[in-house]
């Protein structure tokens, strides 16, 4: 069931009301897949240079982890649609062989390499029909946004081969510009060997990056924004503290080089506003037992320390987020015990949750929960609510900045997409539920300010807003 009125009401609302009115966030779309959903992953798509969709890709199995003590075999197909912004199915695509629905096997990606303003949808397809953990015949595959037809595979590179499975399958698909070209990066590892490979048009390799486990610097992480950190016109992807350019894959810096050769679970971007520099928000996992020190440090635009906080502590989770007081921006994470995943979802174990002002280190207490939330600007003032539900262990609530509760996406919702992905002022949440039901959230009452705009406009925001189904990168629009 669709909700044309409720759209067109938003509208209104934002013309005759400011920004100091009432939440009033309200389901504005829904449809049912008709299929049970365990994890769906959405990201925005240019179909064309006129039309846009949504892609949401998903089956009855909760994510698939590679981890050997998280890892289980899969009982549902995956399965890929596309849906226009009333919530249309264009088409829909449920893949016939063993291509698992987790992140780190098969991420997706919509690109427009060629430059014909069509996104065209890049994944890690496995081919092999019997075998989940097929490694040789992962291909890189390309489908036409509008048809969902094959266009082109070619071979997955294998950087790391004879490993364990958790570093083995840890893929991942990326792209942004060099002084307007466009550049698709496809990467490999996260805690040893790492690659990286980048392609222009035709798929015509412009270079390829081999990290060895025994490179001084760190190792990747779960995140892999993609920011134009100098302002030279050419992007750069942080792998890691890894600082590389787009353009030659160039290092331009590595952050603590010589202090971390770990894993960091958090690397996010963040822009001061105030002194208009980007800044780098990073959240440790290795050298968990103090045996790495310190395990939250927040880096300059060059990969200088400016803060640090912590000793000891698997840092997990974290997220930066712009508020409207002299603060500026906020941030947060979480160190934690144990950890199980498997067919009931995700559970982490003695969780204590962190948070700082992200400029100048100082601890904080923010007034609500801030594990599994999600920081969204629902009501387009350019600054962010926070919504929790991203996880089996988040309360569905929707919160603002001081702790009043705004919203609820009701029982058994999960956030897949938080972002401006409706011609709509402000953001909305695009959440799902066990029985196949999609809903798209959003602020009736909402108003852009100019501040909102420019912030949706902004090179960053289109980069990492098309991340949401590559990695772990839900929460990177935050940093803007």
């Amino acid at each position: 069931m669709r909700k044309p009125l409720a759209i067109l009401l938003l509208w209104c609302a934002a013309l005759l009301q400011g920004w100091g009115q009432q939440f009033d966030i309200q389901v504005i779309q829904e449809f049912n897949l008709g299929n049970r959903i365990g994890k769906l992953r959405a990201v925005p798509v240019a179909c064309s240079a006129e039309k846009r969709g949504i892609l949401l890709v998903w089956s009855a199995d909760k994510e698939i982890d590679p981890y050997i003590e998280m890892f289980y075999p899969p009982t549902d197909r995956l399965k890929l649609a596309m849906v226009d912004l009333d919530g249309r199915e264009l088409w829909r695509k449920e893949l016939d062989d063993m291509t698992l629905n987790g992140i780190w096997f098969t991420p997706v990606f919509p690109f427009d390499l060629d430059g014909d303003g069509s996104e065209e949808i890049w994944f890690v397809r496995n081919t092999d029909r019997e075998h989940p953990l097929s490694y040789h015949n992962l291909r890189l595959e390309a489908m036409d946004p509008s048809t969902g037809k094959t266009l082109a595979r070619y071979p997955w590179p294998h950087t790391v081969n004879r490993e364990t499975l958790s570093h083995t399958f840890r893929n991942f698909i990326l792209g942004g510009y060099v002084h307007g070209e466009p550049v698709l990066v496809t990467a490999q590892g996260t805690y040893g060997k790492m690659g990286l490979q980048a392609w222009g048009k035709g798929m015509e390799k412009r270079w390829e990056k081999v990290i060895l486990e025994s490179d001084e610097g760190s190792r990747g992480s779960h995140m892999c924004p993609l920011v134009d950190i100098n302002g030279d016109g050419s992007d750069e992807v942080m792998w890691g503290e890894r600082c590389i350019n787009l353009d030659r894959g160039e290092t331009l810096f590595i952050a603590d080089r010589l202090e971390y050769n770990g894993h960091s679970d958090v690397v996010q971007p963040v822009w001061d506003y105030r002194s208009a520099r980007w800044f780098l928000y990073t959240c440790r996992e290795s050298g968990e037992d103090g045996s790495i020190k310190p395990r939250v440090v927040l880096f300059d635009h060059r990969g200088q320390r400016v803060w640090t906080d912590l000793e000891k502590g698997h840092m997990d989770l974290g997220w930066t987020a712009q508020v409207s007081d002299s603060r500026g921006s906020v941030a947060y994470t979480i160190s934690r015990g144990g950890k199980r995943a498997g067919p009931d979802g995700f559970y982490r174990m003695n969780v204590v949750e962190y948070t700082y002002e992200t400029f100048t280190g100082d601890s904080i207490r923010l007034p609500f929960p801030v594990y599994l939330t999600v920081p969204v600007d629902l009501n387009g003032d350019g600054y962010h609510e926070f919504a929790r539900a991203a996880g089996e262990q988040a309360d569905r609530m929707i919160y603002d900045i001081d702790g009043n509760v705004i919203g609820n996406i009701g029982e058994k919702g999960y956030l897949a997409m938080a972002s401006r992905f409706m011609d709509l002022p402000g953001e909305q949440l695009l959440c799902y539920y066990p029985d196949g039901t999609v809903r798209v959230w959003a602020d009736l009452n909402a108003r852009e300010s100019r501040r909102a705009s420019d912030r949706y406009g902004h090179p960053f925001y289109r980069l990492n807003q098309r991340l949401s189904a590559t990695g772990y990168n839900l929460v990177l629009l935050g940093g803007l």
